[in-house]
C-alpha cells in the first residue's frame, strides 16, 4: 500500500510539474485524475475525484515552496465534469492507458467551453 501511495505521489509532483510549464491549471488536474482512474480502476463519484484531486494537489506541493498555487476547485470541478461526461466505452479505454486518458479528457473539456 505504501509503494502505490508512493506511486501517486510522484505522478502527481510530475503532473503537477507539466502543468506548471503550461500555465493552464487543467492541465495538472487532468493528469492527476488521470493519474487516479488509470491506478485506481474502480469507477467514483465527482466528489469523490475532486476529494482525492485536493489530497494529491496538497502532496505535490514542496513545504519550502515560495508559491504555493491554491487549489481551484471549480477548475478541478469541470475537469471532474469533462471525465464523468465520457461514454463508458471511453472511461474503459482511458482507464487503461494515461495518454489516452488526457487526450479524451482534454478533448471533452474543450468541448464544454
Amino acid at each position: 500500500m505504501k509503494k502505490i501511495m508512493l506511486l501517486l505521489a510522484a505522478l502527481a509532483v510530475t503532473g503537477a510539474a507539466q502543468a506548471a510549464d503550461s500555465d493552464d491549471p487543467a492541465q495538472g488536474y487532468i493528469a492527476n485524475l488521470c493519474t487516479l482512474v488509470t491506478q485506481d480502476k474502480a469507477a467514483d463519484s465527482a466528489d469523490g475525484y475532486i476529494t482525492k484531486l485536493k489530497a494529491l494537489h496538497m502532496r505535490g506541493q514542496s513545504p519550502s515552496a515560495q508559491q504555493k498555487p491554491d487549489f481551484d476547485e471549480d477548475e478541478a470541478r469541470t475537469v471532474v465534469a469533462a471525465w464523468m461526461n465520457l461514454s463508458e466505452d471511453q472511461k474503459k479505454q482511458a482507464s487503461q492507458n494515461m495518454e489516452a486518458c488526457q487526450s479524451a479528457t482534454l478533448d471533452e473539456y474543450q468541448s464544454q467551453d
